[in-house]
């Protein structure tokens, strides 16, 4: 019994036919458009991620988030973890960068304490108690990129006992792969193997793409 055919032979006969039918310099004008798109540089969203401050009796830690580390729509997600007697902290936030924390563009938390009560059922007791308070850096909150400044008010009971300023620095999320080949560290290559795989369809891809078009142009030079 003859082995059967695969199911797509018909197909690739019918485009080799159609294409090889085609000017030669329309074949050509189609296959570097074809690989222009596969060798164009590729645009991938940025996933969000929370960078974490502690906000301690004796300041925040880390003191400040220099550049380099925040882009657009990454959070900054500040926990209270003093627990002195009546002690609490607020965070105000500088939106408008005028130097003024009092502003109607301006930001501020809840006021934050180490702990919330809870009742029987495990529910706050106070449905406005805030242990944290999560800030994303970008245009939803009216900042643009740049340095962003806080005022971090330290508070024994009603008592504003402190102000200590903070400050982030963000930038515009320009996350984009230019398909150049990079050597990348041990720790990247294991924990990006998807990327490299792409990496690699996209130059076979590409190869096929050259090898197809030249057989093509010999078939039309025929």
């Amino acid at each position: 019994m003859a082995p059967s055919s695969p199911i797509h032979t018909g197909i690739e006969a019918y485009h080799l036919q159609t294409l090889g039918s085609l000017p030669s310099i329309v074949r050509g004008r189609a296959l570097i458009i074809v690989v222009a798109i596969l060798l164009c540089p590729t645009a991938s969203a940025h996933e969000a991620k929370d960078y974490t401050v502690l906000l301690r009796s004796d300041g925040t830690s880390p003191a400040e988030i220099p550049a380099g580390i925040l882009v657009t729509t990454d959070r900054i997600f500040f926990m209270m973890v003093d627990d002195g007697e009546n002690k609490s902290q607020q965070i105000l936030v500088d939106v408008d960068g005028d130097g003024d924390f009092s502003g109607t563009d301006d930001l501020h938390s809840p006021i934050l304490t180490s702990s919330c009560a809870l009742d029987s059922e495990g529910n706050k007791s106070d449905p406005e108690c805030a242990v944290t308070y999560t800030l994303e850096m970008g245009p939803s909150n009216g900042l643009l990129p740049g340095t962003v400044s806080f005022m971090i008010q330290h508070m024994n009971g009603t008592y504003v006992s402190d102000n200590l300023s903070f400050t982030a620095h963000f930038s515009e999320d320009n996350h984009i792969e230019d398909g150049t080949l990079i050597q990348p560290t041990e720790e990247e290559a294991d924990s990006s193997p998807t990327e490299a795989y792409a990496r690699v369809g996209l130059a076979i891809g590409a190869v096929s793409v050259l090898l197809f078009g030249i057989v093509l142009m010999r078939q039309g030079g025929d």
